[in-house]
């Protein structure tokens, strides 16, 4: 699913202690061996293991003296607050932040992730934009702590064999036009206008939207003008409009759909079967839906969000996937240069051979610009476009707010709405109770 690499456990050409995996050397875990050992936790979701495994060799060659060994769960949060209970430590851990189990957000508020600031300083080729992120430099004291591996464009995904210049549909650029789109399909009884996987997806499109109308950094700050502004009103009420169900332009099962288990694949494929035209995700969906994708008649589109006013500012949130260090790793050092790796011209390549673009400068330079890829990157470059890298809410003290649920607090309203069980008034008074509770109570 989203922000996740998926890595089965059959057919895995790398050491694991998944039950049922085999490892690639018999004496993989035993201790005083020549090799070091470098343990790399991962959720197993969603971009596919053939480039880890790709990554893993290649590492392996040049640093031969190291011995990556790599596992993947389903549940990571509960296995590794497990064997941190007992002093046992990953290396290397890639998980997320904004995932519902907030397990990430949590080791970084109570301060069990390494500062990784030397890693960017030797990472000659990484994107400095991505390096000096509010996502990289979470705590907000100028250090960083997570390293954003790979990204892709946080916009509206479509097919771009039934909308665009000269098919059946006309590629909406601003609101105005997307709704009048929507009107015309209700009158032809044709697909719904939108759907969304689960409301979380919506990150970006909010996160866009902050940017489109100039309160970005107010909102990621928590300033007490954030929902009280005009500028604020009219994002809540433009997601309103898009989801609310006597407007008619969402897809019927979007919320059934998005609170069944894997049931967000069934929005996604809504998109591709032609009951809903556009959906909020990213670049992932490509590899997470192949296997129900036509090879004919589809072809995946990427739209900037639509403009609040003709030839007005548009926006894609660049949505990244993160790998950090716990404190207490016993490989640090060999962590680091995985990381390095990563960001190197010789790392970059092998996730671009992936459809995975990595933030190394001039990679997006060898991306085959005709290739569905390419297609969706060339979407940062179209007029008025501007691009977010790497933004992330202020962190919040957990500890004060033990209770609360971010995701659910900000989004959750949006399954409520669409349902008519709550209107966009109550979305805003909430948002602005919930705002000046996480602004009281910053990171200590």
């Amino acid at each position: 699913m989203k922000k996740m690499v998926a890595l089965a456990c059959a057919g895995l050409m790398v050491a694991s202690v998944v039950t049922g995996c085999g490892s690639k050397k018999d004496d993989a875990d035993k201790s005083g061996g020549e090799k070091r050992v470098l343990k790399f936790d991962s959720f197993s979701g969603g971009n596919g293991e053939e480039v880890w495994k790709d990554l893993e060799a290649a590492f392996e060659k040049k640093y031969p003296e190291v011995d990556v060994q790599m596992r993947f769960e389903k549940d990571l949060p509960a296995v590794l607050n497990k064997e941190n209970a007992t002093g046992t430590y990953s290396d290397l851990v890639y998980y997320n932040v904004g995932q519902k189990s907030g397990f990430t957000e949590s080791q970084l508020n109570s301060g069990e992730v390494m500062d990784i600031s030397d890693v960017f300083a030797n990472a000659k080729d990484v994107d400095q934009a991505f390096a000096d992120s509010s996502i990289s430099k979470y705590l907000g004291d100028g250090k960083n702590y997570l390293a954003p591996i790979m990204y892709t464009p946080g916009a509206f995904f479509y097919n771009a064999e039934l909308i665009g210049e000269g098919k059946k549909y006309a590629l909406p650029s601003t609101w105005d036009e997307m709704f009048a789109l929507g009107d015309q399909l209700k009158k032809e009884k044709g697909p719904a206008l939108f759907t969304y996987p689960v409301k979380g997806y919506f990150d970006n499109t909010l996160i866009g939207m902050y940017k489109q109308l100039g309160i970005l950094d107010k909102a990621l700050s928590y300033d007490d003008s954030t929902w009280t502004s005009k500028e604020g009103t009219k994002i809540l009420e433009t997601v309103g409009k898009l989801v609310a169900k006597e407007n008619g332009y969402l897809f019927k099962d979007t919320v059934a759909n998005a609170n069944a288990k894997d049931g967000f694949t069934n929005n996604q494929q809504a998109v591709i079967d032609g009951k809903a035209l556009f959906m909020p995700n990213g670049y992932w969906v490509k590899n997470e839906m192949s296997k129900t994708t036509p090879e004919k008649g589809f072809k995946w589109g990427v739209m900037a969000l639509p403009a609040f006013e003709k030839d007005g500012k548009r926006a894609i949130a660049s949505f990244t996937e993160q790998a950090w260090i716990p404190k207490q790793a016993k490989n640090s050092a060999d962590a680091k240069k995985f990381l390095e790796f990563i960001y190197s011209e010789e790392g970059a390549e092998i996730m671009l051979k992936h459809d995975i673009v990595a933030p190394v400068k001039g990679i997006t330079d060898k991306i085959d610009k005709n290739s569905d890829l390419g297609k969706a990157f060339a979407t940062y470059s179209e007029k008025n476009v501007e691009t977010i890298v790497g933004a992330s809410y202020a962190a919040y003290d957990k500890k004060a707010l033990p209770k609360l649920d971010f995701n659910a607090s900000l989004y959750g309203p949006i399954d409520d709405i669409a349902t008519g069980k709550k209107d966009v008034a109550t979305w805003k008074s909430e948002l602005i109770k919930l705002w000046k509770e996480l602004k009281a109570n910053p990171v200590k």
